[in-house]
């Protein structure tokens, strides 16, 4: 498991999880998913799915992924502002990584807003190559950036 600072505690997604996650991604994307896509997900086969909570019990951060194939496909991952820049993030994708090495998959796949420097960062910073454009993907009309990382068969991410 990915190392989170001390006082974070990591964990499967759970149904009572369901609002925290659906008003964090409220407050942090302009398009966010309706709390019932959530209801849905965490009850769902072949999905990875991991929140983030501080201390005091408050979601910090989330990623929500399924199964498609032989990738693992990052539908959603957030960050609560307050806690930008400490590796929230970062673990969680790692930990997606090594869902993925476990699963025998040869990679994972995102979207991501070419508007979203941020995360577009990130995800290059942890291997993740941009392999096409996906346009008018959202809803107000803006692009998305399809990246992946690949996955090599001793399980480690791999730049390729």
């Amino acid at each position: 498991m990915a190392a989170l600072p001390q006082g974070f505690l990591i964990r499967h997604a759970q149904p009572d999880d369901v609002a925290a996650v659906s008003a964090l991604e409220a407050q942090v994307f302009p398009d966010p998913w309706p709390a019932h896509l959530y209801a849905q997900e965490v009850r769902l086969a072949l999905r990875f799915q991991r929140v983030v909570f501080d201390s005091n019990g408050y979601l910090t951060a989330y990623l929500f992924s399924c199964w498609q194939a032989d990738e693992l496909h990052v539908l959603k991952v957030a960050t609560h502002p307050m806690y930008h820049g400490i590796g929230l993030a970062t673990t969680l994708l790692k930990e997606a990584a090594a869902e993925a090495a476990r699963g025998h998959g040869r990679g994972i796949i995102l979207e991501v807003r070419p508007s979203n420097h941020r995360a577009v960062m990130l995800y290059r910073h942890l291997a993740y190559r941009i392999i096409g454009r996906r346009p008018r993907y959202y809803s107000d009309g803006e692009d998305a950036l399809v990246m992946s990382l690949a996955i090599s068969p001793t399980g480690l991410a791999s730049v390729t």
